[in-house]
C-alpha cells in the first residue's frame, strides 16, 4: 500500500505569508488569514501536499502546489483533492512539529 508522509518544523513557517500565497490556493489563503495560529495552519497544509507528493512519486518542481487542495468532510476529517481525486490522509500536532499522512 503506498504511503506518503511529512513532518515539518512549524516555527519555519512563521512569518511566511509569501510563502503561503504561493503555497495555499485562494480557499485555504482565505482560512489562513483567519486562523489564530497562522504557522501550524500554513505548516500542516504544506506537509500534507508534500505527502501527496511522495505518496504519487512524483517531482516538486513539477506541480503547482496550489492544485493540490486540503479540505476538510463534515465530521472535520482531512482528506486531499488533487485532479479530482481524493486522497486519505491525517494531521497531527506536537509542540514545534506536525506530521502528513496520506494513504
Amino acid at each position: 500500500m503506498p504511503i506518503g508522509i511529512d513532518l515539518t518544523y512549524i516555527p519555519r513557517f512563521k512569518n511566511k505569508e509569501n510563502l503561503a500565497k504561493k503555497v495555499l490556493n485562494d480557499e485555504e489563503l482565505k482560512l489562513y488569514y483567519e486562523a489564530k495560529n497562522k504557522e501550524e495552519f500554513l505548516a500542516s497544509r504544506f506537509a500534507l501536499k508534500e505527502a501527496l507528493i511522495k505518496y504519487l512519486e512524483l517531482d516538486i518542481l513539477a506541480i503547482d502546489l496550489k492544485d493540490i487542495k486540503v479540505k476538510k468532510k463534515e465530521n472535520g476529517a482531512i482528506y486531499v483533492l488533487y485532479k479530482d481525486k481524493i486522497y486519505d490522509a491525517s494531521l497531527s500536532h506536537e509542540n514545534d512539529y506536525c506530521v502528513g499522512v496520506v494513504v
